[in-house]
């Protein structure tokens, strides 16, 4: 008797997941008390984990709770954000005024995600802490529950967003659920980032038993169908409920008696149930309904009925009617829109293609949706899997979908339509523009040998001055981030030439830009002030050059020529008004850097935490490097250890080898670990930089880390390295141009090492000389710094005078760490002429300006030698302000700048719940329970 298998495929997948639903229902609990989760179906293919999801969404929406979901497709992986539009586009309001209130704060960046023709943000950064954002906002009115299946081929910013999420589960009423197939994480560890989150139920579902497998095949083919018989379903299959389904399914249609004897018939339909179930179905279909499969599976379940009928050639109603013999058949789940009963039936039908015409199919699918105006990504998506042939039309649409992917924050995606674009091959003509967008994306991914090789093929395929201006001008400024201005000054003085001429009218904006860029990188290059003082004096002259360009470089040459620093500010201002000079760019940092000079630290902070915000707001990664250094270098002039620890950390763990911000970053690693003490792993960090061996510096931004290693060569007690390394200072600053002072203040390590090898007269000579540029120049800390080394080569009274007239210096400025060390050598010098008590009330004042500072190995030597002079002295103290880390300060400034605890996270990327312990800790800290109490708390710290 034959009898029809259906009625109980709905169940067949929940067979043996009592536990997994009890999970469920647990995860379903806690979300109904506010408590978000993460719920990770792994497993093959076949095993119950579309069933599960299923029942999920069941006991979800039982509960109240709103479901969005979605479904990776292997042919849709390249469609930026194409699983975040699924979850996120059936759920958001169609009336504006609802819209306005969904989509605000942080949420707003994700408008253009879901906005037809609307543009959006070139960074991923600020969409997916907007999208978790949005998220936050749905959930205030209804729990929600994510269904992801199929992550295995979800694209790769979804995926990103999906670990992003993750992380933050804890504050937000969300319950995500993904399934995935086990062992098939081709997705450069995204799934993996996810399955590392904290809080993770993760979920492995197994075969079936023997016993399952018992129930299953006596439920479907009687109750007396054998053990044996039983048995051998259960070994074919390996327990697989999908397997075991079809295995019956084709036993029932062959009337196959469920006994010993119809073992062989079990064994001979074999593993491979499914394949045969299917192939032997269509073969015995007309063309017209093989062809409906076979467009279904070139294009996607779910596509309409429409598309399907045009990728097979068919009118409407003979797809239509296909599409419903096909879901008969048990290989269609429903006919409208078309879509297979499982991923695994889709590929069978995939794989009874002739793999010659799998380029023309999906040459078809790519048309068809064009024509049907597809989105582009989905178009392109076809094309990727096409047989290169030199076809122009392919490669336009390729770049298309590339300039759209890059929009959208995917400059990964936008690589694999570019490095396809460029197989085709592309005319000539495109060619070098193909490598050089692709480099640029490259290394907009930070990988880096990928970018430089993608960027000098572009330089060599480009064959007219048109095309080699921008190669070369690219190739420049990549090489320039990656700390090489010898090589970058040259190529943009090549890219300039050929632009200029008699089309220059035409390339004006590219020219300025260019030679903006050439006089940022010959500044940087030791080798190349004649070519910037050249090219500063040729764009002066051009029409609608940057006004901020020229300000920032008069501000650094009035320093370097020794003018008062009134004169120099001004210009450095005017050229940080507004946002001319960005983050990626070398314009900004003389401006920067004279700020620094002048010691006008908290304005210079405030500069560079708006280029950081720029930077994350564009995707921006190269530059992360070289600004974590001048937020590292200024929070270390202000004294800051802690806060100068986290941006080291922070830029180091940012950009990779090599990046121009590298050697700021370890410049200031260097004088951290000094402070502490720890001297041999400050020459590990020096002798892994760019300046190991002793090596000569080639770059001014090198010369910080020149400095510390100078600094570092004295504390070792090598008194010779230490005059060599302040003479090489010398040298370099005078390559630089610079006749007065810079930022590195090689005379007076020069005087340090040579007083340390005795000859007194001639650090005194460079002490003086010091002095009398410091008072020039008009800086508080740099004539308190010069008072502090004279003072060690003075006598008792002019010392005593000169640490005086420092202490007075450093009292209200921002250098606290140096004002500690003035308090403690004038302590000193107090106690050797015998008035303790004012000694003693200046060492400990130090000693808890240290601890203020984070020098705990200075504030223990101020604090030992108190002990030693006598008395017991009670213990150091830090309170206030100084007391909070740098993440509690962060968010205490920005309370102070009357930001709401949810304005707060969306600004650093964290969650609610995040910015709550914060404060938590930091009213405990202070002593304080209101808001109020905390902006007035702040107020002298922030003066």
């Amino acid at each position: 008797m034959t009898r029809t298998i259906g009625a109980g495929d709905a169940v067949t997948g929940l067979i043996e997941r009592e536990s997994e639903i009890r999970t469920l229902k647990r995860s379903l609990a806690r979300l109904q008390a506010g408590q978000g989760g993460l719920v990770v179906l792994d497993a093959g293919a076949g095993l119950g984990k579309t069933a599960l999801l299923r029942h999920a969404r069941e006991l979800a929406v039982n509960e109240g709770c709103t479901v969005l979901s979605a479904r990776g497709a292997e042919l849709e992986q390249e469609f930026t954000f194409g699983v975040v539009r699924q979850l996120f586009e059936p759920a958001l309001p169609r009336d504006d005024a609802t819209w306005e209130k969904v989509l605000t704060g942080a949420a707003l960046t994700t408008a253009g995600l879901f906005t037809a023709g609307a543009d959006v943000t070139g960074s991923l950064y600020p969409l997916l802490n907007g999208l978790y954002w949005l998220l936050v906002n749905l959930a205030d009115s209804a729990s929600l529950v994510l269904l992801v299946d199929d992550a295995q081929w979800g694209d790769s910013p979804s995926l990103q967003f999906l670990g992003f999420l993750a992380r933050r589960l804890d504050s937000v009423a969300v319950l995500v659920i993904i399934a995935t197939r086990a062992a098939e994480h081709g997705d450069d560890g995204l799934l993996e980032d996810i399955l590392a989150a904290d809080e993770l139920t993760l979920l492995r579902l197994k075969s079936l038993s023997d016993r399952a497998i018992t129930r299953l095949v006596r439920r479907e083919m009687g109750p007396d169908a054998q053990d044996e018989f039983c048995l051998a379903c259960h070994t074919v299959t390996n327990g697989n409920p999908l397997f075991v389904r079809e295995l019956l399914r084709v036993l029932v249609a062959d009337n196959v008696r469920p006994d010993a004897a119809g073992v062989a018939s079990v064994e001979a339909v074999g593993p491979d149930a499914v394949r045969w179930y299917v192939a032997a179905r269509l073969r015995r279909q007309p063309a017209e309904v093989r062809g409906v499969a076979r467009a279904v599976a070139m294009l996607g379940s779910d596509t309409t009925l429409a598309l399907v009928a045009s990728q097979a050639g068919l009118s409407l109603e003979a797809a239509t009617n296909a599409a419903e013999t096909l879901t008969r058949q048990r290989i269609f789940d429903r006919a409208d829109p078309p879509a297979f009963v499982h991923a695994i039936v889709r590929d069978v039908v995939l794989s009874l293609v002739p793999v010659a015409d799998r380029s023309t199919e999906h040459e078809r699918a790519a048309a068809v949706l064009r024509q049907a105006g597809a989105p582009l990504a989905q178009v392109a998506s076809h094309l990727l899997r096409t047989t290169p042939s030199g076809a122009p039309e392919r490669v336009g649409v390729l770049l298309a979908a590339a300039e759209q992917a890059f929009r959208s924050g995917s400059p990964e995606g936008a690589a694999v339509f570019l490095v396809r674009a460029r197989a085709e091959p592309p005319i000539p003509a495109l060619r070098a523009e193909i490598s050089r967008q692709l480099g640029n994306c490259r290394a907009h991914h930070l990988a880096l040998a990928d970018a430089e090789f993608h960027l000098r093929e572009a330089l060599a395929l480009a064959d007219t001055p048109r095309q080699r201006a921008p190669c070369a001008y690219s190739l420049a400024r990549f090489r320039n981030a990656c700390g090489e201005p010898r090589e970058a000054a040259p190529l943009l003085v090549q890219a300039l030439d050929e632009l200029d001429g008699p089309a220059e009218a035409e390339n004006l904006p590219l020219v300025l830009e260019t030679e903006a860029e050439l006089i940022g990188v010959a500044r940087c290059d030791l080798g190349s002030r004649a070519e910037m003082l050249r090219r500063i004096d040729s764009f002066e002259r051009r029409a609608g050059r940057s006004d901020a360009i020229l300000d920032s470089q008069r501000a650094v040459e009035a320093v370097f020529g020794g003018l008062p620093v009134g004169e120099a500010l001004p210009p450095a201002r005017s050229a940080l008004a507004g946002d001319a000079l960005t983050p990626e760019r070398t314009g900004l940092w003389g401006a920067i850097n004279t700020l620094m000079m002048a010691d006008q630290l908290d304005e210079a902070e405030r500069r560079m935490q708006r280029s950081l915000d720029a930077a994350v707001a564009r995707g921006l990664l190269l530059p992360m490097g070289i600004i974590r250094g001048y937020l590292a270098r200024i929070a270390l002039l202000r004294g800051d250890l802690a806060q100068a620890t986290e941006h080291v950390e922070l830029g180091t763990a940012a950009v990779p080898k090599p990046n121009i911000g590298l050697p700021l970053l370890e410049s200031t690693a260097v004088h951290l670990l000094i402070e502490h003490g720890r001297l041999a792993e400050a020459d590990a960090v020096v002798e892994s930089g760019v300046l190991a061996g002793d090596r000569p510096p080639h770059a001014s931004t090198h010369l910080w880390l020149l400095g510390a290693r100078t600094r570092l060569r004295i504390a070792q007690g090598d008194h010779g390295a230490g005059v060599a390394g302040a003479l090489a200072c010398r040298r370099l600053c005078e390559r630089l141009g610079v006749t007065r002072l810079w930022d590195v203040q090689w005379r007076l390590s020069a005087a340090q090492a040579h007083l340390l090898a005795g000859q007194r007269e001639q650090a005194a000579d460079l002490v003086d000389e010091q002095l009398r540029l410091t008072r020039s120049f008009a800086v508080s800390r740099h004539i308190a710094v010069a008072l502090r080394a004279a003072a060690r080569l003075a006598g008792a009274t002019d010392a005593r005078r000169y640490l005086t007239e420092a202490v007075d210096l450093l009292r209200d400025g921002p250098a606290r760490l140096e004002f500690a060390r003035t308090l403690a050598d004038l302590g000193d010098l107090l106690m050797r002429d015998g008035d303790r008590r004012t000694a003693r009330e200046k060492i400990r004042q130090a000693a808890e300006l240290a601890l203020e500072c984070h020098a705990p190995a200075m504030a223990e030597r101020l604090s030992a030698g108190l002990a030693a002079g006598g008395g017991r002295p009670s213990p150091l103290r830090v309170s206030g302000v100084h007391a909070l880390t740098p993440s509690e300060r962060r968010v205490a400034r920005l309370v102070a700048d009357a930001l709401t605890n949810r304005q707060i996270a969306e600004r650093l990327f964290v969650s609610e719940k995040t910015v709550e312990a914060h404060l938590s800790r930091t009213f405990r800290k202070l002593g304080i329970r209101s808001r109020t109490q905390l902006v007035a708390q702040l107020a002298p710290a922030r003066t």
